[in-house]
């Protein structure tokens, strides 16, 4: 057997022992080495685990595959993932009381049943977290999140996206408590404006907020540490008062940046954060549909070390602002263009015979992150 796998299906059944008795103790000898080393558990329950289809079925309550007996057995854990135990009250959580002082990566997407006081379990048991995901826990508000981030100073990646009930007040709580905070995932918050970001730690490099209501001076508050990296604001919802995305022209040290189907977003902030954001490796641009010439030519102009440019189905570009491109960008090796209907065949073709190094993709996809924490 191997002590790196291990399925709960199949070992919460008694043990079927044969053969001598010396093969006996040597067999348990070995599940007693298995149990001390062992350091992840993931329940079958998890959604990697399961087929699409299980999805609709009647979740699965933990209790009738003994989470308390495995938490009991297995004393040494580091990484659990009860994603997808839809069943799971705050109640199945009390045992990490005992033996959560070792984990640092808990995984409860879609616990649907757990609430604020399952979450101060979890603070009280797992002082050394790390890392949490919380996707879809609809239960959670605030005051979890404020307990949460007074016990686990020492977190570092949170995922709160389609957690309905969490507000700026409860991020504020976690960015100005747990200042190692390296990745937060706030997307389809809708109570968010970002305002929660402000004064966050340098050490804050990631942060995904797409489908958001983000307003002005959360974009600022979200970059205020300096220390951003990778900011996806992809279907950012439409702000009455202006250009919503002007102040990340002062995140000098972005690297991969996502517009996607920002709508309104103006050349004003194109330029200003394609002067201000030099290091820049990737942006998609897609269905940005107020970029024009101005924007394209910053683009084209000041980022040099852009490698990848999505620009699919962008309505105002056309064959000035694909030459804009075409004759800057000098570090560019991937372009995903489709679907912009001023742009002619032969231009395109200027850009290919211009740009040879250059892959032209007409598939549209997300910015990549391989190293993304919510992977």
């Amino acid at each position: 057997m191997d002590p790196k796998s291990f399925n709960t299906s199949e070992q919460l059944h008694p043990l079927k022992l044969s053969g001598s008795l010396g093969g006996f103790c040597s067999r348990l000898r070995w599940l007693h080495i298995q149990n001390f080393n062992r350091r992840s558990l993931q329940f079958e329950c998890s959604f990697s685990i399961l087929n699409p289809s299980s999805l609709s079925r009647k979740g699965l309550d933990v209790h009738t595959v003994h989470l308390h007996r495995l938490l009991m057995r297995f004393q040494h854990l580091e990484s659990l993932s009860l994603c997808g135990c839809t069943e799971l009250n705050d109640s199945g959580l009390t045992r990490l009381l005992s033996y959560g002082s070792n984990l640092q990566k808990l995984n409860l997407d879609c616990c649907l049943k757990v609430t604020d006081y399952g979450l101060s379990l979890v603070a009280s048991g797992c002082p050394s977290l790390t890392s949490i995901s919380l996707y879809r826990c609809i239960n959670i508000s605030d005051d979890g999140l404020e307990t949460l981030a007074t016990a686990c100073l020492s977190l570092k990646c949170i995922n709160l996206s389609y957690c309905s009930q969490i507000s700026d007040k409860g991020l504020k709580a976690l960015t100005q408590r747990c200042r190692q905070l390296q990745a937060v995932n706030i997307s389809h918050c809708e109570s968010i404006r970002g305002v929660g970001f402000k004064g966050c730690s340098k050490s804050l490099t990631h942060v995904e907020a797409w489908s958001c209501k983000l307003n002005p001076e959360g974009v600022t508050g979200i970059i205020s540490g300096g220390g951003i990296e990778y900011l996806d604001v992809s279907c950012l919802s439409w702000y009455p008062l202006g250009d919503t995305l002007l102040g990340i022209r002062l995140s000098s040290n972005l690297k991969v940046l996502n517009f996607r189907m920002c709508r309104s977003v103006s050349d004003t902030s194109i330029v200003a954060i394609a002067m201000g954001c030099t290091l820049l490796e990737e942006w998609n641009l897609a269905l940005c549909h107020e970029v024009r010439i101005s924007g394209w030519q910053a683009v084209g102009l000041y980022c040099q070390n852009l490698k990848r440019l999505h620009v699919n189905r962008c309505r105002n570009l056309n064959d000035n602002g694909l030459q804009a491109l075409r004759d800057g960008c000098r570090s560019l090796s991937v372009l995903y263009l489709n679907g912009c209907v001023h742009v002619t065949p032969f231009a395109l073709e200027l850009f290919k015979s211009h740009r040879a190094n250059v892959c032209i993709k007409d598939e549209e996809v997300m910015c990549i992150n391989p190293y993304s924490p919510f992977r």
